[in-house]
């Protein structure tokens, strides 16, 4: 073989593992997003939690959220369950006892707000709800 033909096969392989890996990084990609949260529902009062968590490290809120979601206080209907009509997630979980204090978030526009906030202190308060921690847990 000459070189050419070499430096011709290097660049097809070279192609073809860059498709394969966008392909599959993006199909990773879009499974996660779509098990996400669109929809979350938090049963009880939301300012003690939020005061709650405002002392734990991102780990801890995470697995403090983990908890609830275990234990059915934080309720969620994910992307692809939006998508397919569950938009309204009080009668998605119609069959649940949910407490008469509740509060429900769309993480949509949650993201929207906290990607358009541009002052550090209104941004830090929004990372800083039980809503940020909520949306980014997936099912």
């Amino acid at each position: 073989m000459n070189k050419s033909k070499i430096t011709v096969i290097g660049f097809v392989v070279f192609v073809l593992s860059v498709y394969t890996g966008s392909y599959y990084y993006t199909k990773n990609n879009n499974e996660r997003l779509l098990s996400s949260p669109r929809l979350v529902l938090l049963q009880g009062d939301e300012a003690a939690l939020n005061s709650e968590l405002l002392a734990l490290s991102t780990e801890q809120r995470r697995d403090k959220m983990r908890t609830l979601y275990d234990q059915g206080v934080v309720l969620s209907v994910s992307q692809l369950q939006y998508d397919y009509g569950v938009t309204d997630i009080m009668k998605f979980y119609q069959d649940n006892d949910i407490s008469a204090v509740y509060t429900v978030a769309d993480c949509m526009d949650y993201s929207v707000r906290l990607e358009r906030t541009m002052i550090k202190v209104d941004k830090n308060t929004l990372k800083d709800s039980w809503i940020f921690s909520a949306c980014g847990i997936s099912s």
